[in-house]
């Protein structure tokens, strides 16, 4: 009796499959960037007196910093390299905005303030000096994240209208907050209009942003577009890369 090989067998030989899915990271992340830029955006209006700030900085840390980083990376591992890219970067800006509020800020000022109060000037005038160092530092840091951001609106011309106007208002945004930093008075005080301005358009950006989230979890819960994102690219539906 002939030996019979495996290799002679018709049928293929079975091979486990394993597949793995990554979810929808964007509502993930930009859930975070929509709760900072709203609780954010009360407080620079006017709206709402955040006091010393310390429980806002807490959720700008994790929920700004941390869960967007996260997000960024499970985005990064599904192939979606533009969401990777912006939520990776704005949990790194919410993260450094943490750090600047609850170290940087108070050290700037003190150091500009000893400088000024060393060279003979009265105490009134050195805080107002490091007042102004600060206002002049904060334009700085954002100017450089205004370059960044019109780096992502413009590529967010290929993904859909939401994500498009977010980076149209974040990108106002910061256009209105640097003006409103770097025009500020020797004593440190910003333009209350400009920076009250700025905040009502991150109120509007918080509102597009929770908008993203709601479609994305409703979308990928119903399996069909409950709440269009009106793509502009309809050649390629895997962009935008939405994780």
């Amino acid at each position: 009796m002939p030996e019979v090989s495996l290799h002679d067998a018709q049928s293929p030989p079975v091979q486990a499959v394993i597949t793995s899915h990554i979810g929808h990271a964007t509502a993930v992340g930009a859930a975070g960037f929509a709760w900072c830029s709203l609780i954010l955006g009360l407080h620079t209006a006017g709206i709402i007196d955040a006091a010393d700030g310390t429980i806002v900085l807490a959720g700008t840390f994790f929920y700004g910093g941390l869960v967007q980083l996260v997000a960024g990376f499970f985005a990064l591992a599904s192939g979606a390299t533009f969401a990777a890219a912006f939520l990776t970067a704005y949990g790194a800006f919410w993260f450094g905005y943490t750090v600047i509020e609850f170290w940087a800020a108070p050290h700037i000022a003190g150091a500009a303030a000893a400088v000024a109060k060393a060279g003979g000037a009265s105490a009134e005038a050195s805080a107002a000096a490091g007042g102004h160092a600060v206002m002049q530092s904060l334009g700085l840091f954002l100017i450089a994240w205004l370059v960044v951001t019109l780096v992502f609106a413009v590529a967010s011309l290929g993904t859909n209208a939401v994500i498009v106007s977010a980076f149209a208002l974040l990108t106002l945004t910061i256009v209105l907050l640097v003006t409103a930093y770097l025009g500020a008075s020797s004593a440190g005080v910003p333009s209350d209009s400009v920076l009250h301005t700025a905040g009502y358009v991150e109120i509007v950006l918080a509102a597009v942003a929770f908008y993203l989230v709601l479609a994305e979890l409703t979308n990928d819960i119903r399996g069909r577009d409950v709440f269009p994102l009106f793509a502009l690219n309809r050649d390629r539906q895997a962009v935008p890369q939405t994780a």
